[in-house]
């Protein structure tokens, strides 16, 4: 997400499984029917992107509000990724944690890296991006969506986290298809506990999901940033994020009180941040006190935010496949 946020800165920028999410099939969605998510807690909430490749996760729960709970609701690893593999001839999706992204999971890294977070109350989700592997999630076919589906649940039950987050950038797709996305989200869905989250990035082929995966679709987050204000088709607002700010500079205060209150009144589910720096190179505590103070009328407090990138790299990174799911 850095990377693409960096290249547009200067623009401002399968049946049961399938209606598991919602009571009614799609035809009769007009009919009333509420989808069946997840959302939970204060709203909207706090959404915050921790890019691993050189962030601690733990500088994200050190912001706490002044009623005692985290500023952050949701903290997203940035990221896993999409790769693959062949075999006798036929090719499989397999998740890839990467040099810096595996030891923040393997290893013990659930109880230092992960739990912490959770024992305050914030949901950690694992986000899926392409690896310029020609596949992603807008091109697989049944049986890879079936596999990779299965391959998410796996890595959320192994390494105890709440959930997945969906970003369709740097696939380095060559076709895609109009049902790939929506069954994954479906199937993947299907698999998890009830208290499991999905979420989604709005930048990609979000434009394929039907309406049984987008009321899988616990939280999803606009694809553009700065100071701007952004309605959705992709779900409706109480699970909508209408800001996307990048923590990289740090953010203009009055402006971030300013959407907060607008986020609040009008309903909106979810307020989202990317890029957190530690707070010796950029400090986001002005932006999240005006963030809080808009939302919910408190003030936030930093417990450390400075913590290193202090976990052993592995080079060879680790990846899940099907033959450790099956």
């Amino acid at each position: 997400m850095k990377r693409y946020f960096e290249i547009f800165a200067a623009l401002f920028l399968g049946t049961t499984m399938m209606f598991s999410c919602q009571q009614a099939e799609e035809p009769t969605m007009d009919q009333g029917t509420v989808p069946q998510t997840r959302a939970y807690g204060d709203t909207p909430v706090v959404a915050i992107y921790v890019e691993t490749n050189d962030t601690n996760p733990l500088n994200a729960g050190d912001y706490m509000l002044s009623n005692g709970k985290p500023f952050a609701g949701i903290v997203e690893l940035f990221a896993s990724n999409i790769h693959k593999r062949t075999v006798n001839g036929v090719v499989e999706p397999t998740l890839f944690l990467n040099d810096k992204m595996t030891n923040l999971l393997e290893n013990g890294g659930y109880q230092t890296y992960v739990k912490p977070l959770q024992d305050k109350g914030i949901k950690v989700l694992l986000t899926v991006l392409g690896d310029w592997q020609g596949i992603g999630v807008a091109n697989m076919n049944d049986t890879q969506t079936t596999q990779f589906a299965k391959i998410l649940a796996h890595a959320v039950e192994k390494y105890g986290l709440d959930g997945i987050g969906f970003d369709d950038e740097y696939a380095n797709y060559s076709s895609t298809n109009s049902t790939s996305y929506s069954e994954i989200i479906t199937k993947l869905h299907a698999l998890m506990p009830a208290d499991k989250l999905i979420t989604v990035f709005d930048w990609g082929y979000t434009n394929t999901l039907n309406s049984e995966a987008k009321a899988c679709i616990d939280y999803a987050y606009h694809g553009y940033f700065g100071s701007s204000f952004m309605t959705s088709g992709l779900v409706d607002k109480t699970r909508w994020s209408p800001v996307s700010t990048n923590l990289g500079s740090a953010p203009n205060a009055a402006t971030l009180n300013s959407l907060a209150k607008r986020a609040k009144a009008q309903g909106y589910g979810a307020f989202m941040f990317f890029n957190l720096r530690r707070s010796s190179n950029v400090n986001p505590l002005n932006g999240f006190n005006a963030t809080a103070s808009g939302l919910y009328g408190l003030t936030v407090t930093c417990e450390n935010g400075d913590r290193p990138q202090d976990w052993t790299f592995v080079s060879s990174g680790y990846e899940i496949n099907m033959d450790e799911v099956e």
